[in-house]
């Protein structure tokens, strides 16, 4: 209970929303952020997701070149920022408007110069789809192909690109690491980036979220040559299956590519 009353305290009075704090916790330790419900309070000890940034840690170096697809406000932007240094390159995106609008605030006011922002949803083809906003106003999910006259009200309409057109108009020339953030539609954008596999064979940090989709996502890398592991947990021992196997492929994973 007093826990709850000091936690509510400083939120009020420290962290009103619209107020710019530095992160004072973590590997983003110096970095500011701006407080509102897409953020949320996490960034000022640099978020929860801490194995996910020593697996960015581990893989990434000075020069190296990232994609952060589903980027929301920024969080690992702002550290692959920091890891790919002043010769690296950065390609955030976020197909949600209110969310991609924190993430470029967040990548001005930190100066990453080295961060390319797209507003564009990652999928197997390129046009449009629906975007659904998720019950917490930093989620989302892509939804069908849009034909219908009259929009759900709960919806919106967002291109899409494939990845392997956009790493093409970017002239890209090496990637090292895609890190893939799109709640359920993650088998769409590994389909539309066979030649970003293909040419490059990049490291995936791959967040799944449904049974079909862990399937779906451990055939595809397979067959590609990757290997798979699970980020925490048990070891993967089955690529067969999904949640909630718990040798089956869930949670998040890393794919490696082929020696």
């Amino acid at each position: 209970m007093q826990n709850n009353i000091v936690k509510q305290f400083i939120t009020r009075f420290c962290f009103k929303p619209g107020a710019v704090r530095y992160i004072r916790f973590g590997p983003l330790r110096g970095k500011v952020f701006r407080v509102n419900d897409i953020t949320g309070l996490s960034p000022w000890y640099s978020g929860a997701e801490r194995q996910h940034q020593q697996t960015f840690k581990n893989l990434v170096q000075p020069g190296d070149t990232v994609v952060d697809v589903g980027a929301n406000w920024g969080l690992h932007t702002l550290y692959l920022s920091m890891l790919v240094g002043h010769n690296g390159v950065v390609v955030a995106i976020e197909p949600f408007p209110p969310a991609c609008t924190e993430l470029r605030w967040h990548i001005q006011a930190n100066t990453c110069t080295n961060v390319h922002v797209l507003t564009v949803a990652m999928s197997d083809i390129a046009g449009e789809a629906l975007f659904t906003p998720g019950s917490s106003a930093s989620t989302g999910s892509l939804s069908v192909v849009s034909t219908a006259s009259v929009m759900p009200k709960d919806q919106l309409a967002v291109r899409t690109q494939t990845l392997d057109s956009i790493i093409e108009e970017l002239g890209i020339a090496r990637l090292k690491l895609v890190k893939i953030d799109v709640e359920g539609a993650e088998g769409k954008v590994l389909s539309g980036a066979k030649r970003v596999v293909e040419r490059y064979h990049p490291y995936f940090v791959i967040d799944l979220h449904t049974p079909e989709q862990d399937v779906f996502v451990a055939h595809l890398l397979t067959s590609l040559g990757y290997s798979l592991s699970r980020l925490a947990g048990p070891a993967i021992l089955r690529t067969d299956t999904g949640w909630p196997d718990p040798a089956g492929v869930w949670g998040t994973i890393v794919a490696a590519p082929p020696l």
